[in-house]
């Protein structure tokens, strides 16, 4: 018998006791996670002799041709989820996060903004320059050490400040988000490591259901040459199938990350608008800590929406996203660039947000794009390929349960204890 999995270059032999993956595209995600599929109820196993035999209960005992048709019909369910494609799919997307280029250089001391002294009234001064101090903890990343360097520069409420200091804040504001960027990222690699996990728990399952039913074929078939005539081409016909499934399951794991990541874009940026229009209410009152805060919460959600639709895009690199643009997208990080101080003036408040707003929309009108791309186009093809492979593995089992239950109507079922 010559099963296999196989998507691009991904090919599992049943027999074999290796698999080689060969990464056919640079990218991974489906609008849908495939739901998981529920494990059988495992029969108990009694070793004897090194041999398992396998029972269904006390006192109970399966015979060939009920461990046949358990075991086919787990496999097909299994299949059905194409787990070898998506794996294959899904690790190359981790490769994909990995090698991005970090954009943070390290500091040194030529760096203009370390080694600047502080003026004597406590205030940073206003060339654009950082002490050491104050570059170290901008270094950590976090909300309140900018929260602080921003009070301490009272722009917030005074717009004569907030021109003068401008550029300083931008600068301070690119390194925050160079930092952001790559938490962002390292957040991404981690879920799509637990996403491998989840798949490569379900193809080595797979895998040791392949090598024990051609363990049980094998005493059915001594002569190697797996049935009749029909059954024969039936497998072949098989085969072919599921290759062509496969193709479209691994092809089916870039759109689900494309669609998941493209979900968590229009969510952050809905949290980016909601940030931003309470700004505008409560821009009156004096607290300018209340303000700063919820400016680096919308800063902190619209840059995660960003780099998530970077990844997005990335993961469906022949795919043109409409609704969505370069100067759209630079005109958002423009305005996460000068957030600090565009708040301070109505108009340009009033202006950034209707950049958030127009964007969010347009991010929105995207999800749904590809969602109805999705279902129009490559789901139709995938179920349609899935049932086209599921029908012939049913004829193929029918034809082989029915040999079996001619020539071994009531031999018992006895498992080989080294399938684990």
């Amino acid at each position: 018998m010559s099963g296999k999995v196989s998507s691009g270059g991904a090919v599992m032999c049943r027999t074999a006791s290796t698999i080689v993956i060969g990464m056919g595209c640079s990218s991974s995600i489906v609008l849908e996670e495939a739901s998981p599929t529920p494990n059988p109820s495992t029969p108990v196993r009694r070793v004897e002799n090194g041999i398992a035999a396998i029972t269904m209960g006390p006192g109970k005992t399966e015979t060939l041709v009920a461990a046949y048709s358990r075991l086919d019909e787990e496999i097909c369910a299994l299949e059905s989820t194409t787990p070898g494609p998506r794996l294959m799919t899904a690790e190359g997307w981790v490769e994909v996060l990995k090698s991005a280029a970090p954009r943070i250089r390290p500091a040194s001391r030529s760096d203009p903004l370390v080694n600047a002294p502080l003026i004597p009234n406590g205030v940073i001064q206003t060339d654009g320059e950082l002490p050491q101090q104050v570059a170290s903890t901008i270094g950590e990343g976090t909300h309140k050490e900018i929260l602080q360097i921003i009070l301490r520069l009272d722009i917030i409420h005074n717009e004569l400040k907030a021109q003068q200091q401008e550029e300083f804040v931008a600068r301070l504001t690119r390194n925050a988000m160079d930092l952001e960027a790559d938490h962002y990222r390292d957040e991404m690699v981690v879920h799509a490591q637990k996403r491998c996990a989840t798949l490569r728990t379900a193809f080595e399952r797979l895998k040791r259901l392949y090598h024990e039913q051609d363990a049980l074929l094998v005493t059915v078939y001594p002569d190697s040459t797996y049935g009749s005539p029909i059954e024969q081409q039936l497998d072949g016909e098989l085969e072919t199938a599921r290759d062509v499934r496969d193709r479209l399951g691994g092809a089916v794991e870039q759109w689900r990350t494309a669609g998941g990541l493209l979900r968590a874009t229009a969510k952050g940026l809905h949290q980016t608008v909601e940030y931003w229009e309470l700004i505008g209410a409560v821009r009156s009152i004096r607290d300018a800590q209340q303000l700063i805060t919820l400016a680096l919460d919308a800063r902190a959600a619209c840059h995660g929406a960003l780099v998530a639709l970077e990844a997005a895009q990335a993961a469906l690199p022949h795919v043109e996203i409409p609704y969505i643009t370069i100067r759209q997208q630079t005109a958002v990080r423009h305005a996460l660039i000068y957030l600090m101080t565009d708040l301070v003036q109505q108009p340009r408040y009033q202006h950034t947000r209707d950049v958030f707003s127009v964007f969010s929309t347009n991010v929105t009108k995207a999800v749904h794009w590809v969602h109805e791309c999705y279902n129009e186009t490559l789901r139709q093809d995938y179920d349609a390929a899935d049932q086209a492979a599921t029908l012939l593995a049913k004829r193929l089992r029918d034809e082989r349960l029915h040999y079996i239950g001619r020539k071994f109507p009531n031999k018992i079922y006895v498992r080989p204890g080294a399938i684990g």
